[in-house]
């Protein structure tokens, strides 16, 4: 009886010697693998990352409520310059109760020409939640944002958003206003009083409607609108549906299913070898690019992607500066926010904004 007890006895602590030892290798995996995250300098909801040249400069710009940019050719943190001049700061008066300002909510670029779209901000007393009231669209005049004459806000029901296709090359750039259904081409040179081009027309079987939120110029020269995010790559163009991944290659007119996600896909970056995927609450998520061809099923970052900006965050943008190189030799960007409502969401504030993938830093962290 003794014999066995000590042979129970060895065998338990080899047990635990090699559970613990076993633990300790995940534990100290983990630690090895973390990133110390900066502080951010861009926080807030970020719903656009849009390229615009001022000048003969490519410069990066996003929106969080105001307006931020930074030449293209940067990739190193903090360099995100206040770029607001002309638009009018959202304030709270709290002896009239009540909000002054604008509050910017969506991006978009011509050629030469920055659009900024916003709304002014209304208490709802009765709801206890505040709620967008009359909506603005500005202009970037190279110093300074002009306000367009009149209104853009859209009928109950219909919220008047911009948007354009942000492609590599400047000449290949358009915006669109959509407003109560409607979908309208900006000018490249506004005015004030002059700022819609013509209604937005395309030769493809992607036209613009009612729900439109984004277009992509093909490799065909062409236009093709979607009411979901969008992408392209080479002469390939994805989109989502729901949680689904669609994709069209313009040189032989196929369309196919690729990979699906546990959750709505709220934003896409192609690069040469993969395919990334913003989520509806999951974070990032990739899939393969096989010369264009997205794979069909999901596989896993060798960047710390998915432990930075995983479950519950979801990311309304994304922006890979060149298409052309690798997951891990493209500079990316990405916006990241979370449903604060929900006291069990494990999100967490100081995550909320913009994030970036530079080569040389090698790592996802806060911009």
């Amino acid at each position: 009886m003794k014999r066995i007890f000590s042979v129970l006895i060895i065998f338990c602590v080899f047990a635990c010697a090699v559970f613990f030892t076993g633990c300790q290798d995940v534990i100290f995996a983990k630690i090895m693998g973390e990133v110390e995250l900066e502080d951010a300098t861009i926080t807030g909801r970020v719903n656009t990352i849009v390229r615009c040249k001022l000048g003969t400069q490519e410069y990066l710009f996003i929106q969080n409520g105001r307006v931020y940019g930074k030449p293209a050719s940067s990739a190193s943190h903090g360099d995100w310059n206040l770029m607001s001049d002309g638009l009018p700061k959202l304030s709270y008066d709290y002896y009239n109760k009540k909000f002054n300002g604008i509050y910017i909510y969506q991006l978009a670029a011509t050629e030469n020409t920055l659009y900024a779209l916003g709304a002014e901000i209304e208490e709802n007393t009765e709801e206890g939640e505040n709620i967008a009231g009359s909506r603005y669209l500005y202009y970037f005049n190279g110093s300074t944002w002009i306000r367009c004459n009149g209104e853009v806000t859209g009928t109950s029901g219909n919220t008047t958003t911009i948007f354009c296709t942000n492609t590599i090359a400047a000449a290949n750039r358009t915006a669109y206003l959509r407003r109560n259904g409607t979908v309208s081409k900006l000018s490249d040179s506004p005015s004030s009083s002059t700022y819609i081009d013509s209604a937005a027309t395309t030769t493809t079987a992607y036209i613009p409607g009612a729900s439109t939120v984004s277009v992509v110029y093909g490799s065909d020269n062409k236009l093709y609108f979607f009411d979901s995010c969008s992408a392209a790559y080479t002469t390939y163009v994805y989109w989502a549906s729901g949680s689904t991944l669609k994709y069209l290659n313009i040189a032989t007119t196929t369309v196919g299913d690729s990979v699906s996600c546990s959750t709505n896909i709220t934003s896409i970056a192609a690069t040469s070898d993969a395919i990334i995927l913003g989520t509806k609450g999951r974070g990032l998520e990739k899939t393969t690019n096989t010369s264009g061809v997205p794979g069909s099923s999901l596989t896993s970052f060798s960047t710390n992607a998915d432990s930075a900006l995983g479950s519950p965050y979801i990311i309304p943008a994304m922006l890979c500066i060149d298409s052309a190189a690798s997951e891990t030799g493209a500079t990316l960007y990405a916006s990241a926010d979370f449903k604060r409502k929900s006291s069990t969401s494990g999100g967490n504030y100081k995550d909320i904004g913009l994030w970036s993938y530079y080569p040389s830093r090698g790592n996802w962290n806060r911009e």
